[in-house]
């Protein structure tokens, strides 16, 4: 199975919420609250951060309800406690749909291996933005690992004329055709993401290499 997934992925989402939270001005009582908690997230002292983020959810305060389930949800990806981060996650969504909050969901469900929530997750962000190519790919890419070539091709092709600077989307639609039968097609999308310096590319390397000598053993004589 193609991995699709780190847990560094997710956090790029929350850290667009800290640059955001970071505006706020005219401050209210609880956005004291909100600070300590922060504060107590990026030392690594995860009890308290939850602690004092969820008392701001009762409190008078710049940041909004979503925002402060968002920073809920980082703080149990940080523990590795993927089932509360989603359900917050899911009350962030509730109050405001958001692209990246969608998308951050999918890996979230990924990761606890319920792909069919996190495909509709993927899709919910994709009805939200067609033009961005990152819900394309991990959707892509969740049907690869599952060995589904034909659903996968067209959304990581999509991804790749939306992101074609990304490299793993070229290395994940040269293992796609691949398990398609595809070598041509392949051979090209693999040589982009060697061009694009893909990390890990001997992974992707041995996964096609394996899918093509299963071909040409199961081949026919000629």
């Amino acid at each position: 199975m193609i991995e699709i997934m780190k847990k560094q992925t997710i956090f790029c989402f929350f850290c667009t919420i800290f640059l955001a939270a970071g505006v706020i001005s005219c401050a209210k009582a609880g956005d004291n609250t909100v600070r300590q908690a922060m504060q107590a997230l990026g030392a690594g002292e995860y009890d308290t951060a939850l602690q004092f983020f969820t008392q701001a959810l009762d409190e008078d305060t710049n940041y909004s309800p979503e925002l402060l389930y968002a920073f809920i949800a980082n703080v149990y990806v940080n523990q590795g406690e993927y089932q509360k981060a989603i359900a917050a996650q899911e009350s962030s969504l509730a109050l405001r749909a958001d692209y990246r909050g969608f998308v951050s969901l999918g890996m979230l469900y990924h990761l606890v291996k319920d792909d069919e929530k996190a495909a509709a997750a993927y899709r919910n962000a994709i009805s939200l933005d067609g033009k961005k190519g990152e819900a394309y790919a991990s959707l892509g890419a969740l049907y690869l690992g599952q060995d589904d070539a034909a659903q996968a091709i067209p959304l990581l092709e999509k991804a790749a004329a939306l992101e074609p600077n990304i490299a793993v989307i070229w290395a994940n639609l040269a293992v796609a055709y691949a398990f398609a039968g595809k070598s041509e097609k392949s051979d090209d999308a693999l040589e982009k993401a060697r061009a694009l310096k893909c990390e890990n590319i001997e992974q992707f390397e041995e996964k096609i290499a394996e899918r093509q000598d299963a071909a040409r053993q199961f081949a026919p004589a000629p």
